[in-house]
């Protein structure tokens, strides 16, 4: 039987059965690991099977399971929800498990619990469809009913302590006919919340309030984020209008992340107006946590180090559909949606390119019939190329260029093209005839899109689930302490399954050894050990040291007595030192209070520089490690952000870099922008935003 017919068999058969049965069995191929360009460790393909999507939910709604063995996505055989089945990918055993049929699976954020909808087979009144809440137990394989017949409902997220899972329930009889409710676990008692309204109630993983998203609207200070008590109360503004993005919590609830610009965060307890942080220098779009320490953020291609404010690329996800050029944005149905694993070791994506196979290049320069590339290596000799969501023929190529270029092919939407540009293949991202015609039905969303069976858009792969692994798990310790000899887990060790140890070079263990379990070292020598994540992903060895015969304490936590870093002053200047990473960071002081501070990245360059005055803050800078300047950010004597400026290289090759936009704010209330390549200045005028036009009139905006 053809895989993708198996899989729409299976979804359908599960969706008509009342109780839900577990199957754990291979489907499509199994994990795949190739090498893409990019700072990463590999990438691990865990679905593949281009006639459907799999999708592991919006970019700031997790996929990983509390302690990253397990990555949850549904199955969307032809796009629709009543269609569709939650799976887990084990990373531990290297297998698929089909939860059930469902939608939405949400995890709770301290225990291997899932959470998903599903549609009843039992339906309301008039026909329509029912949902009603699952409950999976990913470690005992169990799963039941958490709410039945709830009508239309639509998941959020657990609360820090996965008390509750929220979400919004329609009734088409209720006044409201959207209801904000937040559901106990694991009993499934329901509590409605009459003070809440918005969509994608998100709560903050470790302190006590969520946020949920409003509705647009003209008023530029008029909240888009809004946060709430866990209990409804006390609304307030988290985000306003002006500032409206793609939002999302730090792993560690510390900030309320802000996407679409450079990397920047509102502090979780400080609702609008407050100050908006310039956290890291990359830029960044779908911003989401990458880790639960809050160390590490991610967003499309890029990883944040918050620890020193530095940025890298780690993988271009390449996930794009060609669509013609009448319809908008349609980007739901590809987004990569990136999130990161609990110890933000790897980041979860989805793509509808062959990365593995398909090939890539970059445009170095546009000609009016023609583009000159880095390579056309891999490409058809004649062909199709896929520039953002434009087809371009070329009739053929030379080993840097495609020539005799025909615009706008398969009437799909034209794009501005530019040096460095991302060129990819459009006959690498369709299914093969085969693939094509046993298909039972396309996906809905593409189908809505295209409006044309017969075009070749509608021949185009969808999403499979992807890995990139973007660093190793963090070193163990191994100590005495006393008589006690100690294995201190590593600084981020939630995905840590267990550790190997090495005496010498040898390892001696055949399978990890876990905390609690009792190991006697039998030889003296010189011993290090391994961190190992269920993944099976592997830290370096940890730090060498001689060590008797006796019994090894494994500790779960690192202990009260023990620090990762340590100081030193040398020439005046304070040095913090880590255990494995060496410096990241230096101060300067006089008459005791702090006069600057320089993070340093992974290579020892200064990525944040930050100046203050009697030890309050004044001015804080971000540098790319090549040295050109990001941003500044002043203070006020408050400690609010007063002025941000973003700065771009000169366009004339000269090492100076210049100002690209300027903001201004009065204790967090924006009062106003200036875009330094167009001029145009916009301002606060009361409780409005907008710009002077040529004539010198008001010109209401509420959002640029």
């Amino acid at each position: 039987m053809n895989c993708c017919l198996l899989g729409c068999w299976i979804d359908r058969y599960l969706y008509f059965i009342a109780v839900t049965v577990t199957f754990t069995f291979s489907l499509h191929a199994q994990k795949v690991v190739f090498s893409a360009p990019g700072k990463n460790f590999g990438v691990w393909r865990l679905t593949h099977d281009p006639h459907v999507r799999d999708w592991a939910n919006r970019y700031n709604t997790q996929c990983f399971s509390a302690d990253g063995r397990f990555v949850c996505y549904t199955h969307f055989s032809d796009g629709k929800n009543d269609t569709a089945s939650v799976r887990i990918f084990d990373l531990h055993k290297d297998e698929v498990r089909v939860v059930g049929s469902g939608f939405n699976p949400r995890w709770a954020k301290e225990h291997n619990w899932l959470i998903y909808s599903r549609y009843s087979p039992a339906k309301a009144k008039g026909g329509d469809l029912v949902t009603e809440n699952m409950f999976h137990d990913a470690d005992t394989v169990k799963t039941k009913i958490l709410v039945p017949h709830l009508g239309a409902f639509v998941l959020g997220e657990t609360d820090a302590n996965d008390r509750w899972i929220y979400g919004l329930q329609r009734d088409r009889n209720a006044d409201p006919k959207d209801r904000a409710v937040r559901i106990s676990l694991p009993d499934g008692k329901i509590e409605f919340l009459s003070g809440v309204s918005g969509i994608h109630l998100l709560p903050n993983p470790r302190h006590p309030l969520l946020f949920t998203r409003r509705a647009p609207n003209t008023d530029p200070f008029a909240a888009t984020r809004v946060f709430y008590n866990l209990d409804g109360s006390n609304r307030r503004v988290g985000v306003p209008t002006l500032q409206k993005c793609h939002i999302s919590w730090l792993g560690n609830g510390e900030y309320l992340m802000l996407g679409d610009g450079l990397f920047r965060g509102r502090r979780w307890n400080e609702p609008f107006p407050s100050s908006v942080h310039i956290l890291a220098w990359g830029w960044m779009g779908d911003v989401s946590p990458c880790g639960a320490s809050g160390r590490w953020a991610c967003g499309d291609s890029v990883v944040a180090d918050l620890r020193s404010g530095d940025c890298w690329e780690t993988v271009e996800p390449l996930s794009r559909l060609c669509f013609p050029a009448n319809v908008g944005d349609g980007s739901e149905i590809y987004d990569a949606d990136p999130k990161g694993s609990p110890d933000g070791t790897k980041i979860a994506f989805v793509t509808n390119y062959p990365l593995d196979t398909g090939p890539v290049t970059h445009i170095t320069h546009v000609r009016s019939d023609s583009l000159e590339v880095g390579s056309t290596e891999g490409f058809p000799d004649e062909g199709n190329l896929v520039i953002r969501r434009e087809v371009i023929k070329y009739e053929k190529k030379t080993p840097t260029s495609f020539n005799g270029l025909i615009r706008k092919a398969h009437n799909t939407e034209g794009s501005n093209l530019r040096q460095n540009q991302v060129v990819t293949s459009f006959e690498a991202r369709c299914l093969t005839d085969e693939q094509f015609h046993s298909l039972e039905e396309p996906h809905v969303g593409l189908t809505k899109a295209v409006n044309d069976l017969g075009s070749p858009l509608m021949r185009q792969r969808m999403t499979d689930m992807h890995l990139v692994v973007v660093r190793r798990p963090d070193r163990p310790h191994l100590r005495l302490a006393g008589d006690s000899i100690e294995l201190i887990p590593g600084e981020h060790h939630r995905e840590t399954l267990g550790y190997h140890l090495l005496l010498g070079d040898k390892r001696v263990t055949q399978d990890p050894i876990v905390p609690g379990e009792p190991f006697l070292l039998e030889q003296s020598g010189t011993w290090r050990a391994v961190a190992v994540e269920h993944s099976g992903l592997e830290s370096e060895p940890s730090l060498p040291i001689k060590l008797p015969v006796g019994n090894l304490v494994i500790h779960n936590r690192t202990p009260a007595d023990f620090s990762w870093t340590s100081t030193r002053e040398r020439n005046g200047v304070l040095e913090t030192i880590h255990l494995h990473d060496g410096l990241i960071r230096r101060e300067w002081y006089k008459n005791s209070a702090l006069t600057r501070r320089h993070d340093l990245n992974a290579t020892g360059k200064a990525t944040r520089r930050t100046h203050y005055n009697d030890g309050r803050i004044t001015t804080r800078e971000y540098y790319k490690p090549d040295g050109h300047l990001v941003s500044r950010e002043l203070f006020d004597e408050s400690g609010s952000v007063t002025v941000q400026i973003r700065f771009k290289p000169e366009a004339n090759g000269n090492a100076r870099d210049i100002p690209r936009e300027t903001w201004h704010y009065d204790q967090g209330m924006p009062i106003r922008h200036l875009k330094h390549d167009t001029g145009r200045e916009y301002f606060k005028k009361k409780d409005r935003w907008g710009y002077l036009d040529n004539n010198g009139k008001f010109v209401d905006t509420p959002r640029e």
